[in-house]
């Protein structure tokens, strides 16, 4: 087939007219900047150029008026389909048109025509910040929840409180202090010391978890621990979360409204640290898939760098267990504070979800021989720096020697 049969007959909206010469501008634009006492000059690309079609165009024949008109009336429309000769179909908008007729020409009409690309406008859409709203929530639950300690402690006699059984009853909650709340330790340095605050001055300590929830630091302990580090240490919180729910058993009416109002402030506490840790967590963006695999030699002298994202199976796990315990802590709580803690779990809910979908989920493999962890990180992924996640998710004894059984890895 010559290059005359792949012609195609040129037509605008569907008026048919013959074209003489076509001109598209290709390449890019940019700027030369050329400097005085300089023999090296600039250019700055500025992307590229816009296929701007220009087309020499006539209709000939008995009926070319008529012709004339219907090309007229179809470029009065501004835009349409455009059927160039050699580039074939596109969508354009109609530009700055130049039409002659001449009375020596006879039956002639030439145009000089000019199409704009014609592109659909990229309006803005809403995101919706589902960091920002978590991050609301758990203010309004502290809120809360330093009002609902203070109103349970203002019902309690303190001189009915009896010291070895509050401490026997806050046991428990020390324990989780000391592991989610170091800085209270210097304050509170054994549970003794605690019990004598809440005791003496409730409000003390009411005000040291204000003070201490506000200065969380959620993007450096991002940084610290990657997705897989923040999900971790939030799993560990909400198993301490479970822990206070646990009943202590413990005598006098005022002590164990003392030890439940403290236990209530130090669970909604981490309830509200772990939605602190949990905005931390972006919504991934896609990577850009590389173009080719490096081999093992140049990956120990430069490493694969890769953006990391969440998988997806762990945040959805981490999302359904606080999804249970904060109903849980909903279920003992008073009307104003059932509120706060139901928007907290709706606002995790949507932002774990939403981190979950841009993560990657786990799959199954199942080696028919053992071979080292590093073989199969290369091979599954092409990229040998990701040995330790295949070890640590597969909790692997020898990084040498993977089982020849199923094994969970990342789908890519």
């Amino acid at each position: 087939m010559s290059w005359r049969d792949r012609l195609l007959p040129a037509s605008f909206r569907g008026v048919g007219f013959w074209v003489d010469q076509a001109k598209t501008p290709v390449g890019h634009k940019g700027q030369l900047h050329e400097y005085p006492q300089r023999d090296q000059p600039f250019f700055e690309g500025l992307g590229q150029q816009a296929k701007v079609h220009d087309l020499t165009a006539f209709i000939v024949g008995a009926d070319c008026l008529e012709q004339r008109d219907l090309l007229l009336q179809a470029l009065e429309q501004g835009s349409g389909e455009l059927v160039h000769p050699w580039l074939g179909r596109m969508q354009v908008k109609v530009g700055e048109c130049d039409m002659t007729q001449a009375r020596q020409d006879g039956g002639l009409v030439t145009f000089a025509l000019k199409f704009y690309p014609d592109r659909p406008l990229q309006f803005p859409t809403a995101t919706v910040n589902t960091r920002q709203q978590l991050l609301l929530a758990a203010h309004s639950l502290l809120g809360s929840a330093l009002r609902r300690f203070e109103l349970a402690m203002a019902l309690v006699r303190q001189a009915r409180i009896g010291v070895l059984a509050l401490r026997n009853g806050l046991a428990t909650v020390y324990q989780v202090i000391e592991q989610h709340f170091a800085p209270l330790v210097a304050l509170y340095a054994d549970v003794h010391a605690l019990v004598n605050g809440i005791k003496d001055l409730p409000r003390q300590l009411s005000a040291e978890f204000k003070g201490l929830l506000g200065d969380l630091k959620d993007l450096e302990d991002f940084a610290r621990g990657g997705y897989r580090g923040v999900i971790a240490g939030v799993s560990q919180q909400v198993d301490a979360v479970r822990l206070i729910d646990a009943p202590q058993l413990t005598t006098g009416k005022d002590s164990i409204a003392a030890a439940q109002a403290t236990a209530n402030l130090v669970q909604d506490a981490l309830l509200v640290q772990i939605a602190h840790w949990l905005a931390a967590l972006p919504v991934a963006t896609n990577a850009v898939p590389l173009n080719a695999t490096p081999s093992l030699a140049q990956q120990a002298l430069r490493p694969v760098q890769r953006l990391e994202v969440p998988v997806a199976d762990d945040v959805l796990a981490l999302r359904e267990a606080l999804n249970e315990a904060l109903w849980q802590a909903a279920l003992k709580a008073d009307a104003e504070h059932y509120q706060a803690l139901s928007a907290l779990r709706q606002q995790v809910f949507g932002h774990l979800t939403a981190v979950a979908s841009s993560g990657v989920r786990l799959i199954t493999l199942s080696p028919m021989q053992s071979l080292p962890a590093l073989v199969l990180a290369y091979q599954r992924f092409g990229d040998a720096t990701r040995v330790g996640e295949v070890v640590q998710r597969n909790r692997v004894p020898h990084p040498g020697f993977l089982p020849p059984t199923d094994l969970k890895v990342a789908r890519e």
